[in-house]
This record gives C-alpha cells, structure tokens and sequence, in this order.
C-alpha cells in the first residue's frame, strides 16, 4: 500500500533529485550544466532504486511478519454487519465500529482494508470474513452515512 501514496513518491523524487544534485555538481567543470544535471539523474538513479527496494523490502518482510502473528492457522475470525455498525471478533479482542466511524472500504485479492475516520491506519481483515452481500451492505451502510 505504500507505492500507492502521493507522499512516498515524492519522497523518492526529492533523494532522487538530492542525490542528482549532489552527483552533478561533483563533476565540476568537465561538463556543462545540462550534461552535469543529466549525468547526475543518471547516477543517481541506482542509489535510489536500492534505496527505494530496500525500504520496500523491510516494509514487506515485517508486514508478513505481522500477519503471521496474527492470522496463525486456526485462529478464529468473525465479522457480522448490522443496520449501523461493524462487529469484528478475534480471540483477542472484539471491534464494534460504527458506519459513522468509517471512511472507506476497499478489498484486494483475498484482503478488506477498513480505513477509519481520523485514524491514519488501515484495518486488515480477510476478504473470507466479508461475503460479497455483506461487503455490499457494508459499502451502503458507509455511503448512507457519509454521503
């Protein structure tokens, strides 16, 4: 979820552009100007790809890490949608979230993603917990009180 924020991409445009910079103008007088601040983007470039991988690596393996903990083979997950809220129950915990606390609701693949009002997280549950009639009346109940 990360490549999909406007933020992270100009994170990686502001080294890319630092790291061009800083390439270009080591080349002194060899060049001029135009050459020097090509030749630095495409320097830099291969700094920034590993850079770029390797935050997207980390982020993955302690993603997976995460879910691994929490979603161990037989572990019991249930959700239930009444007329106004969200009931989700895990052996640990029970989340009753109102339509009204709701922003979005979004599924991919075999995942639901909760995006919750003034919570910069997102809640991860699998898509198995939410049939396609429930997600539907789900999406209705958070467009009825938010639109």
């Amino acid at each position: 979820m990360l490549v999909r924020r406007p933020w992270w991409w100009g994170l990686v445009a502001a080294v890319e552009v630092g790291y061009a910079a800083f390439i270009g103008l080591s080349f002194e007088d060899q060049f001029s100007p135009l050459d020097r601040a090509l030749w630095g983007m495409v320097y830099a470039l291969v700094p920034t790809i590993c850079i770029v991988g390797l935050i997207l690596g980390l982020s993955f393996l302690v993603n997976r890490r995460r879910f691994r903990e929490r979603l161990y083979e037989g572990v019991v997950l249930e959700a239930s949608i009444g007329a106004r809220s969200l009931t989700l129950r895990s052996p640990w915990a029970e989340h009753v979230l109102s339509f009204d606390g709701l922003a979005r609701v979004m599924s991919s693949g075999n995942w639901v993603f909760l995006k919750q009002k003034g919570v910069p997280l997102l809640g991860v549950w699998p898509a198995a917990l939410f049939p396609p009639d429930d997600l539907a009346q789900l999406r209705r109940g958070i467009a009825g009180r938010n639109g």
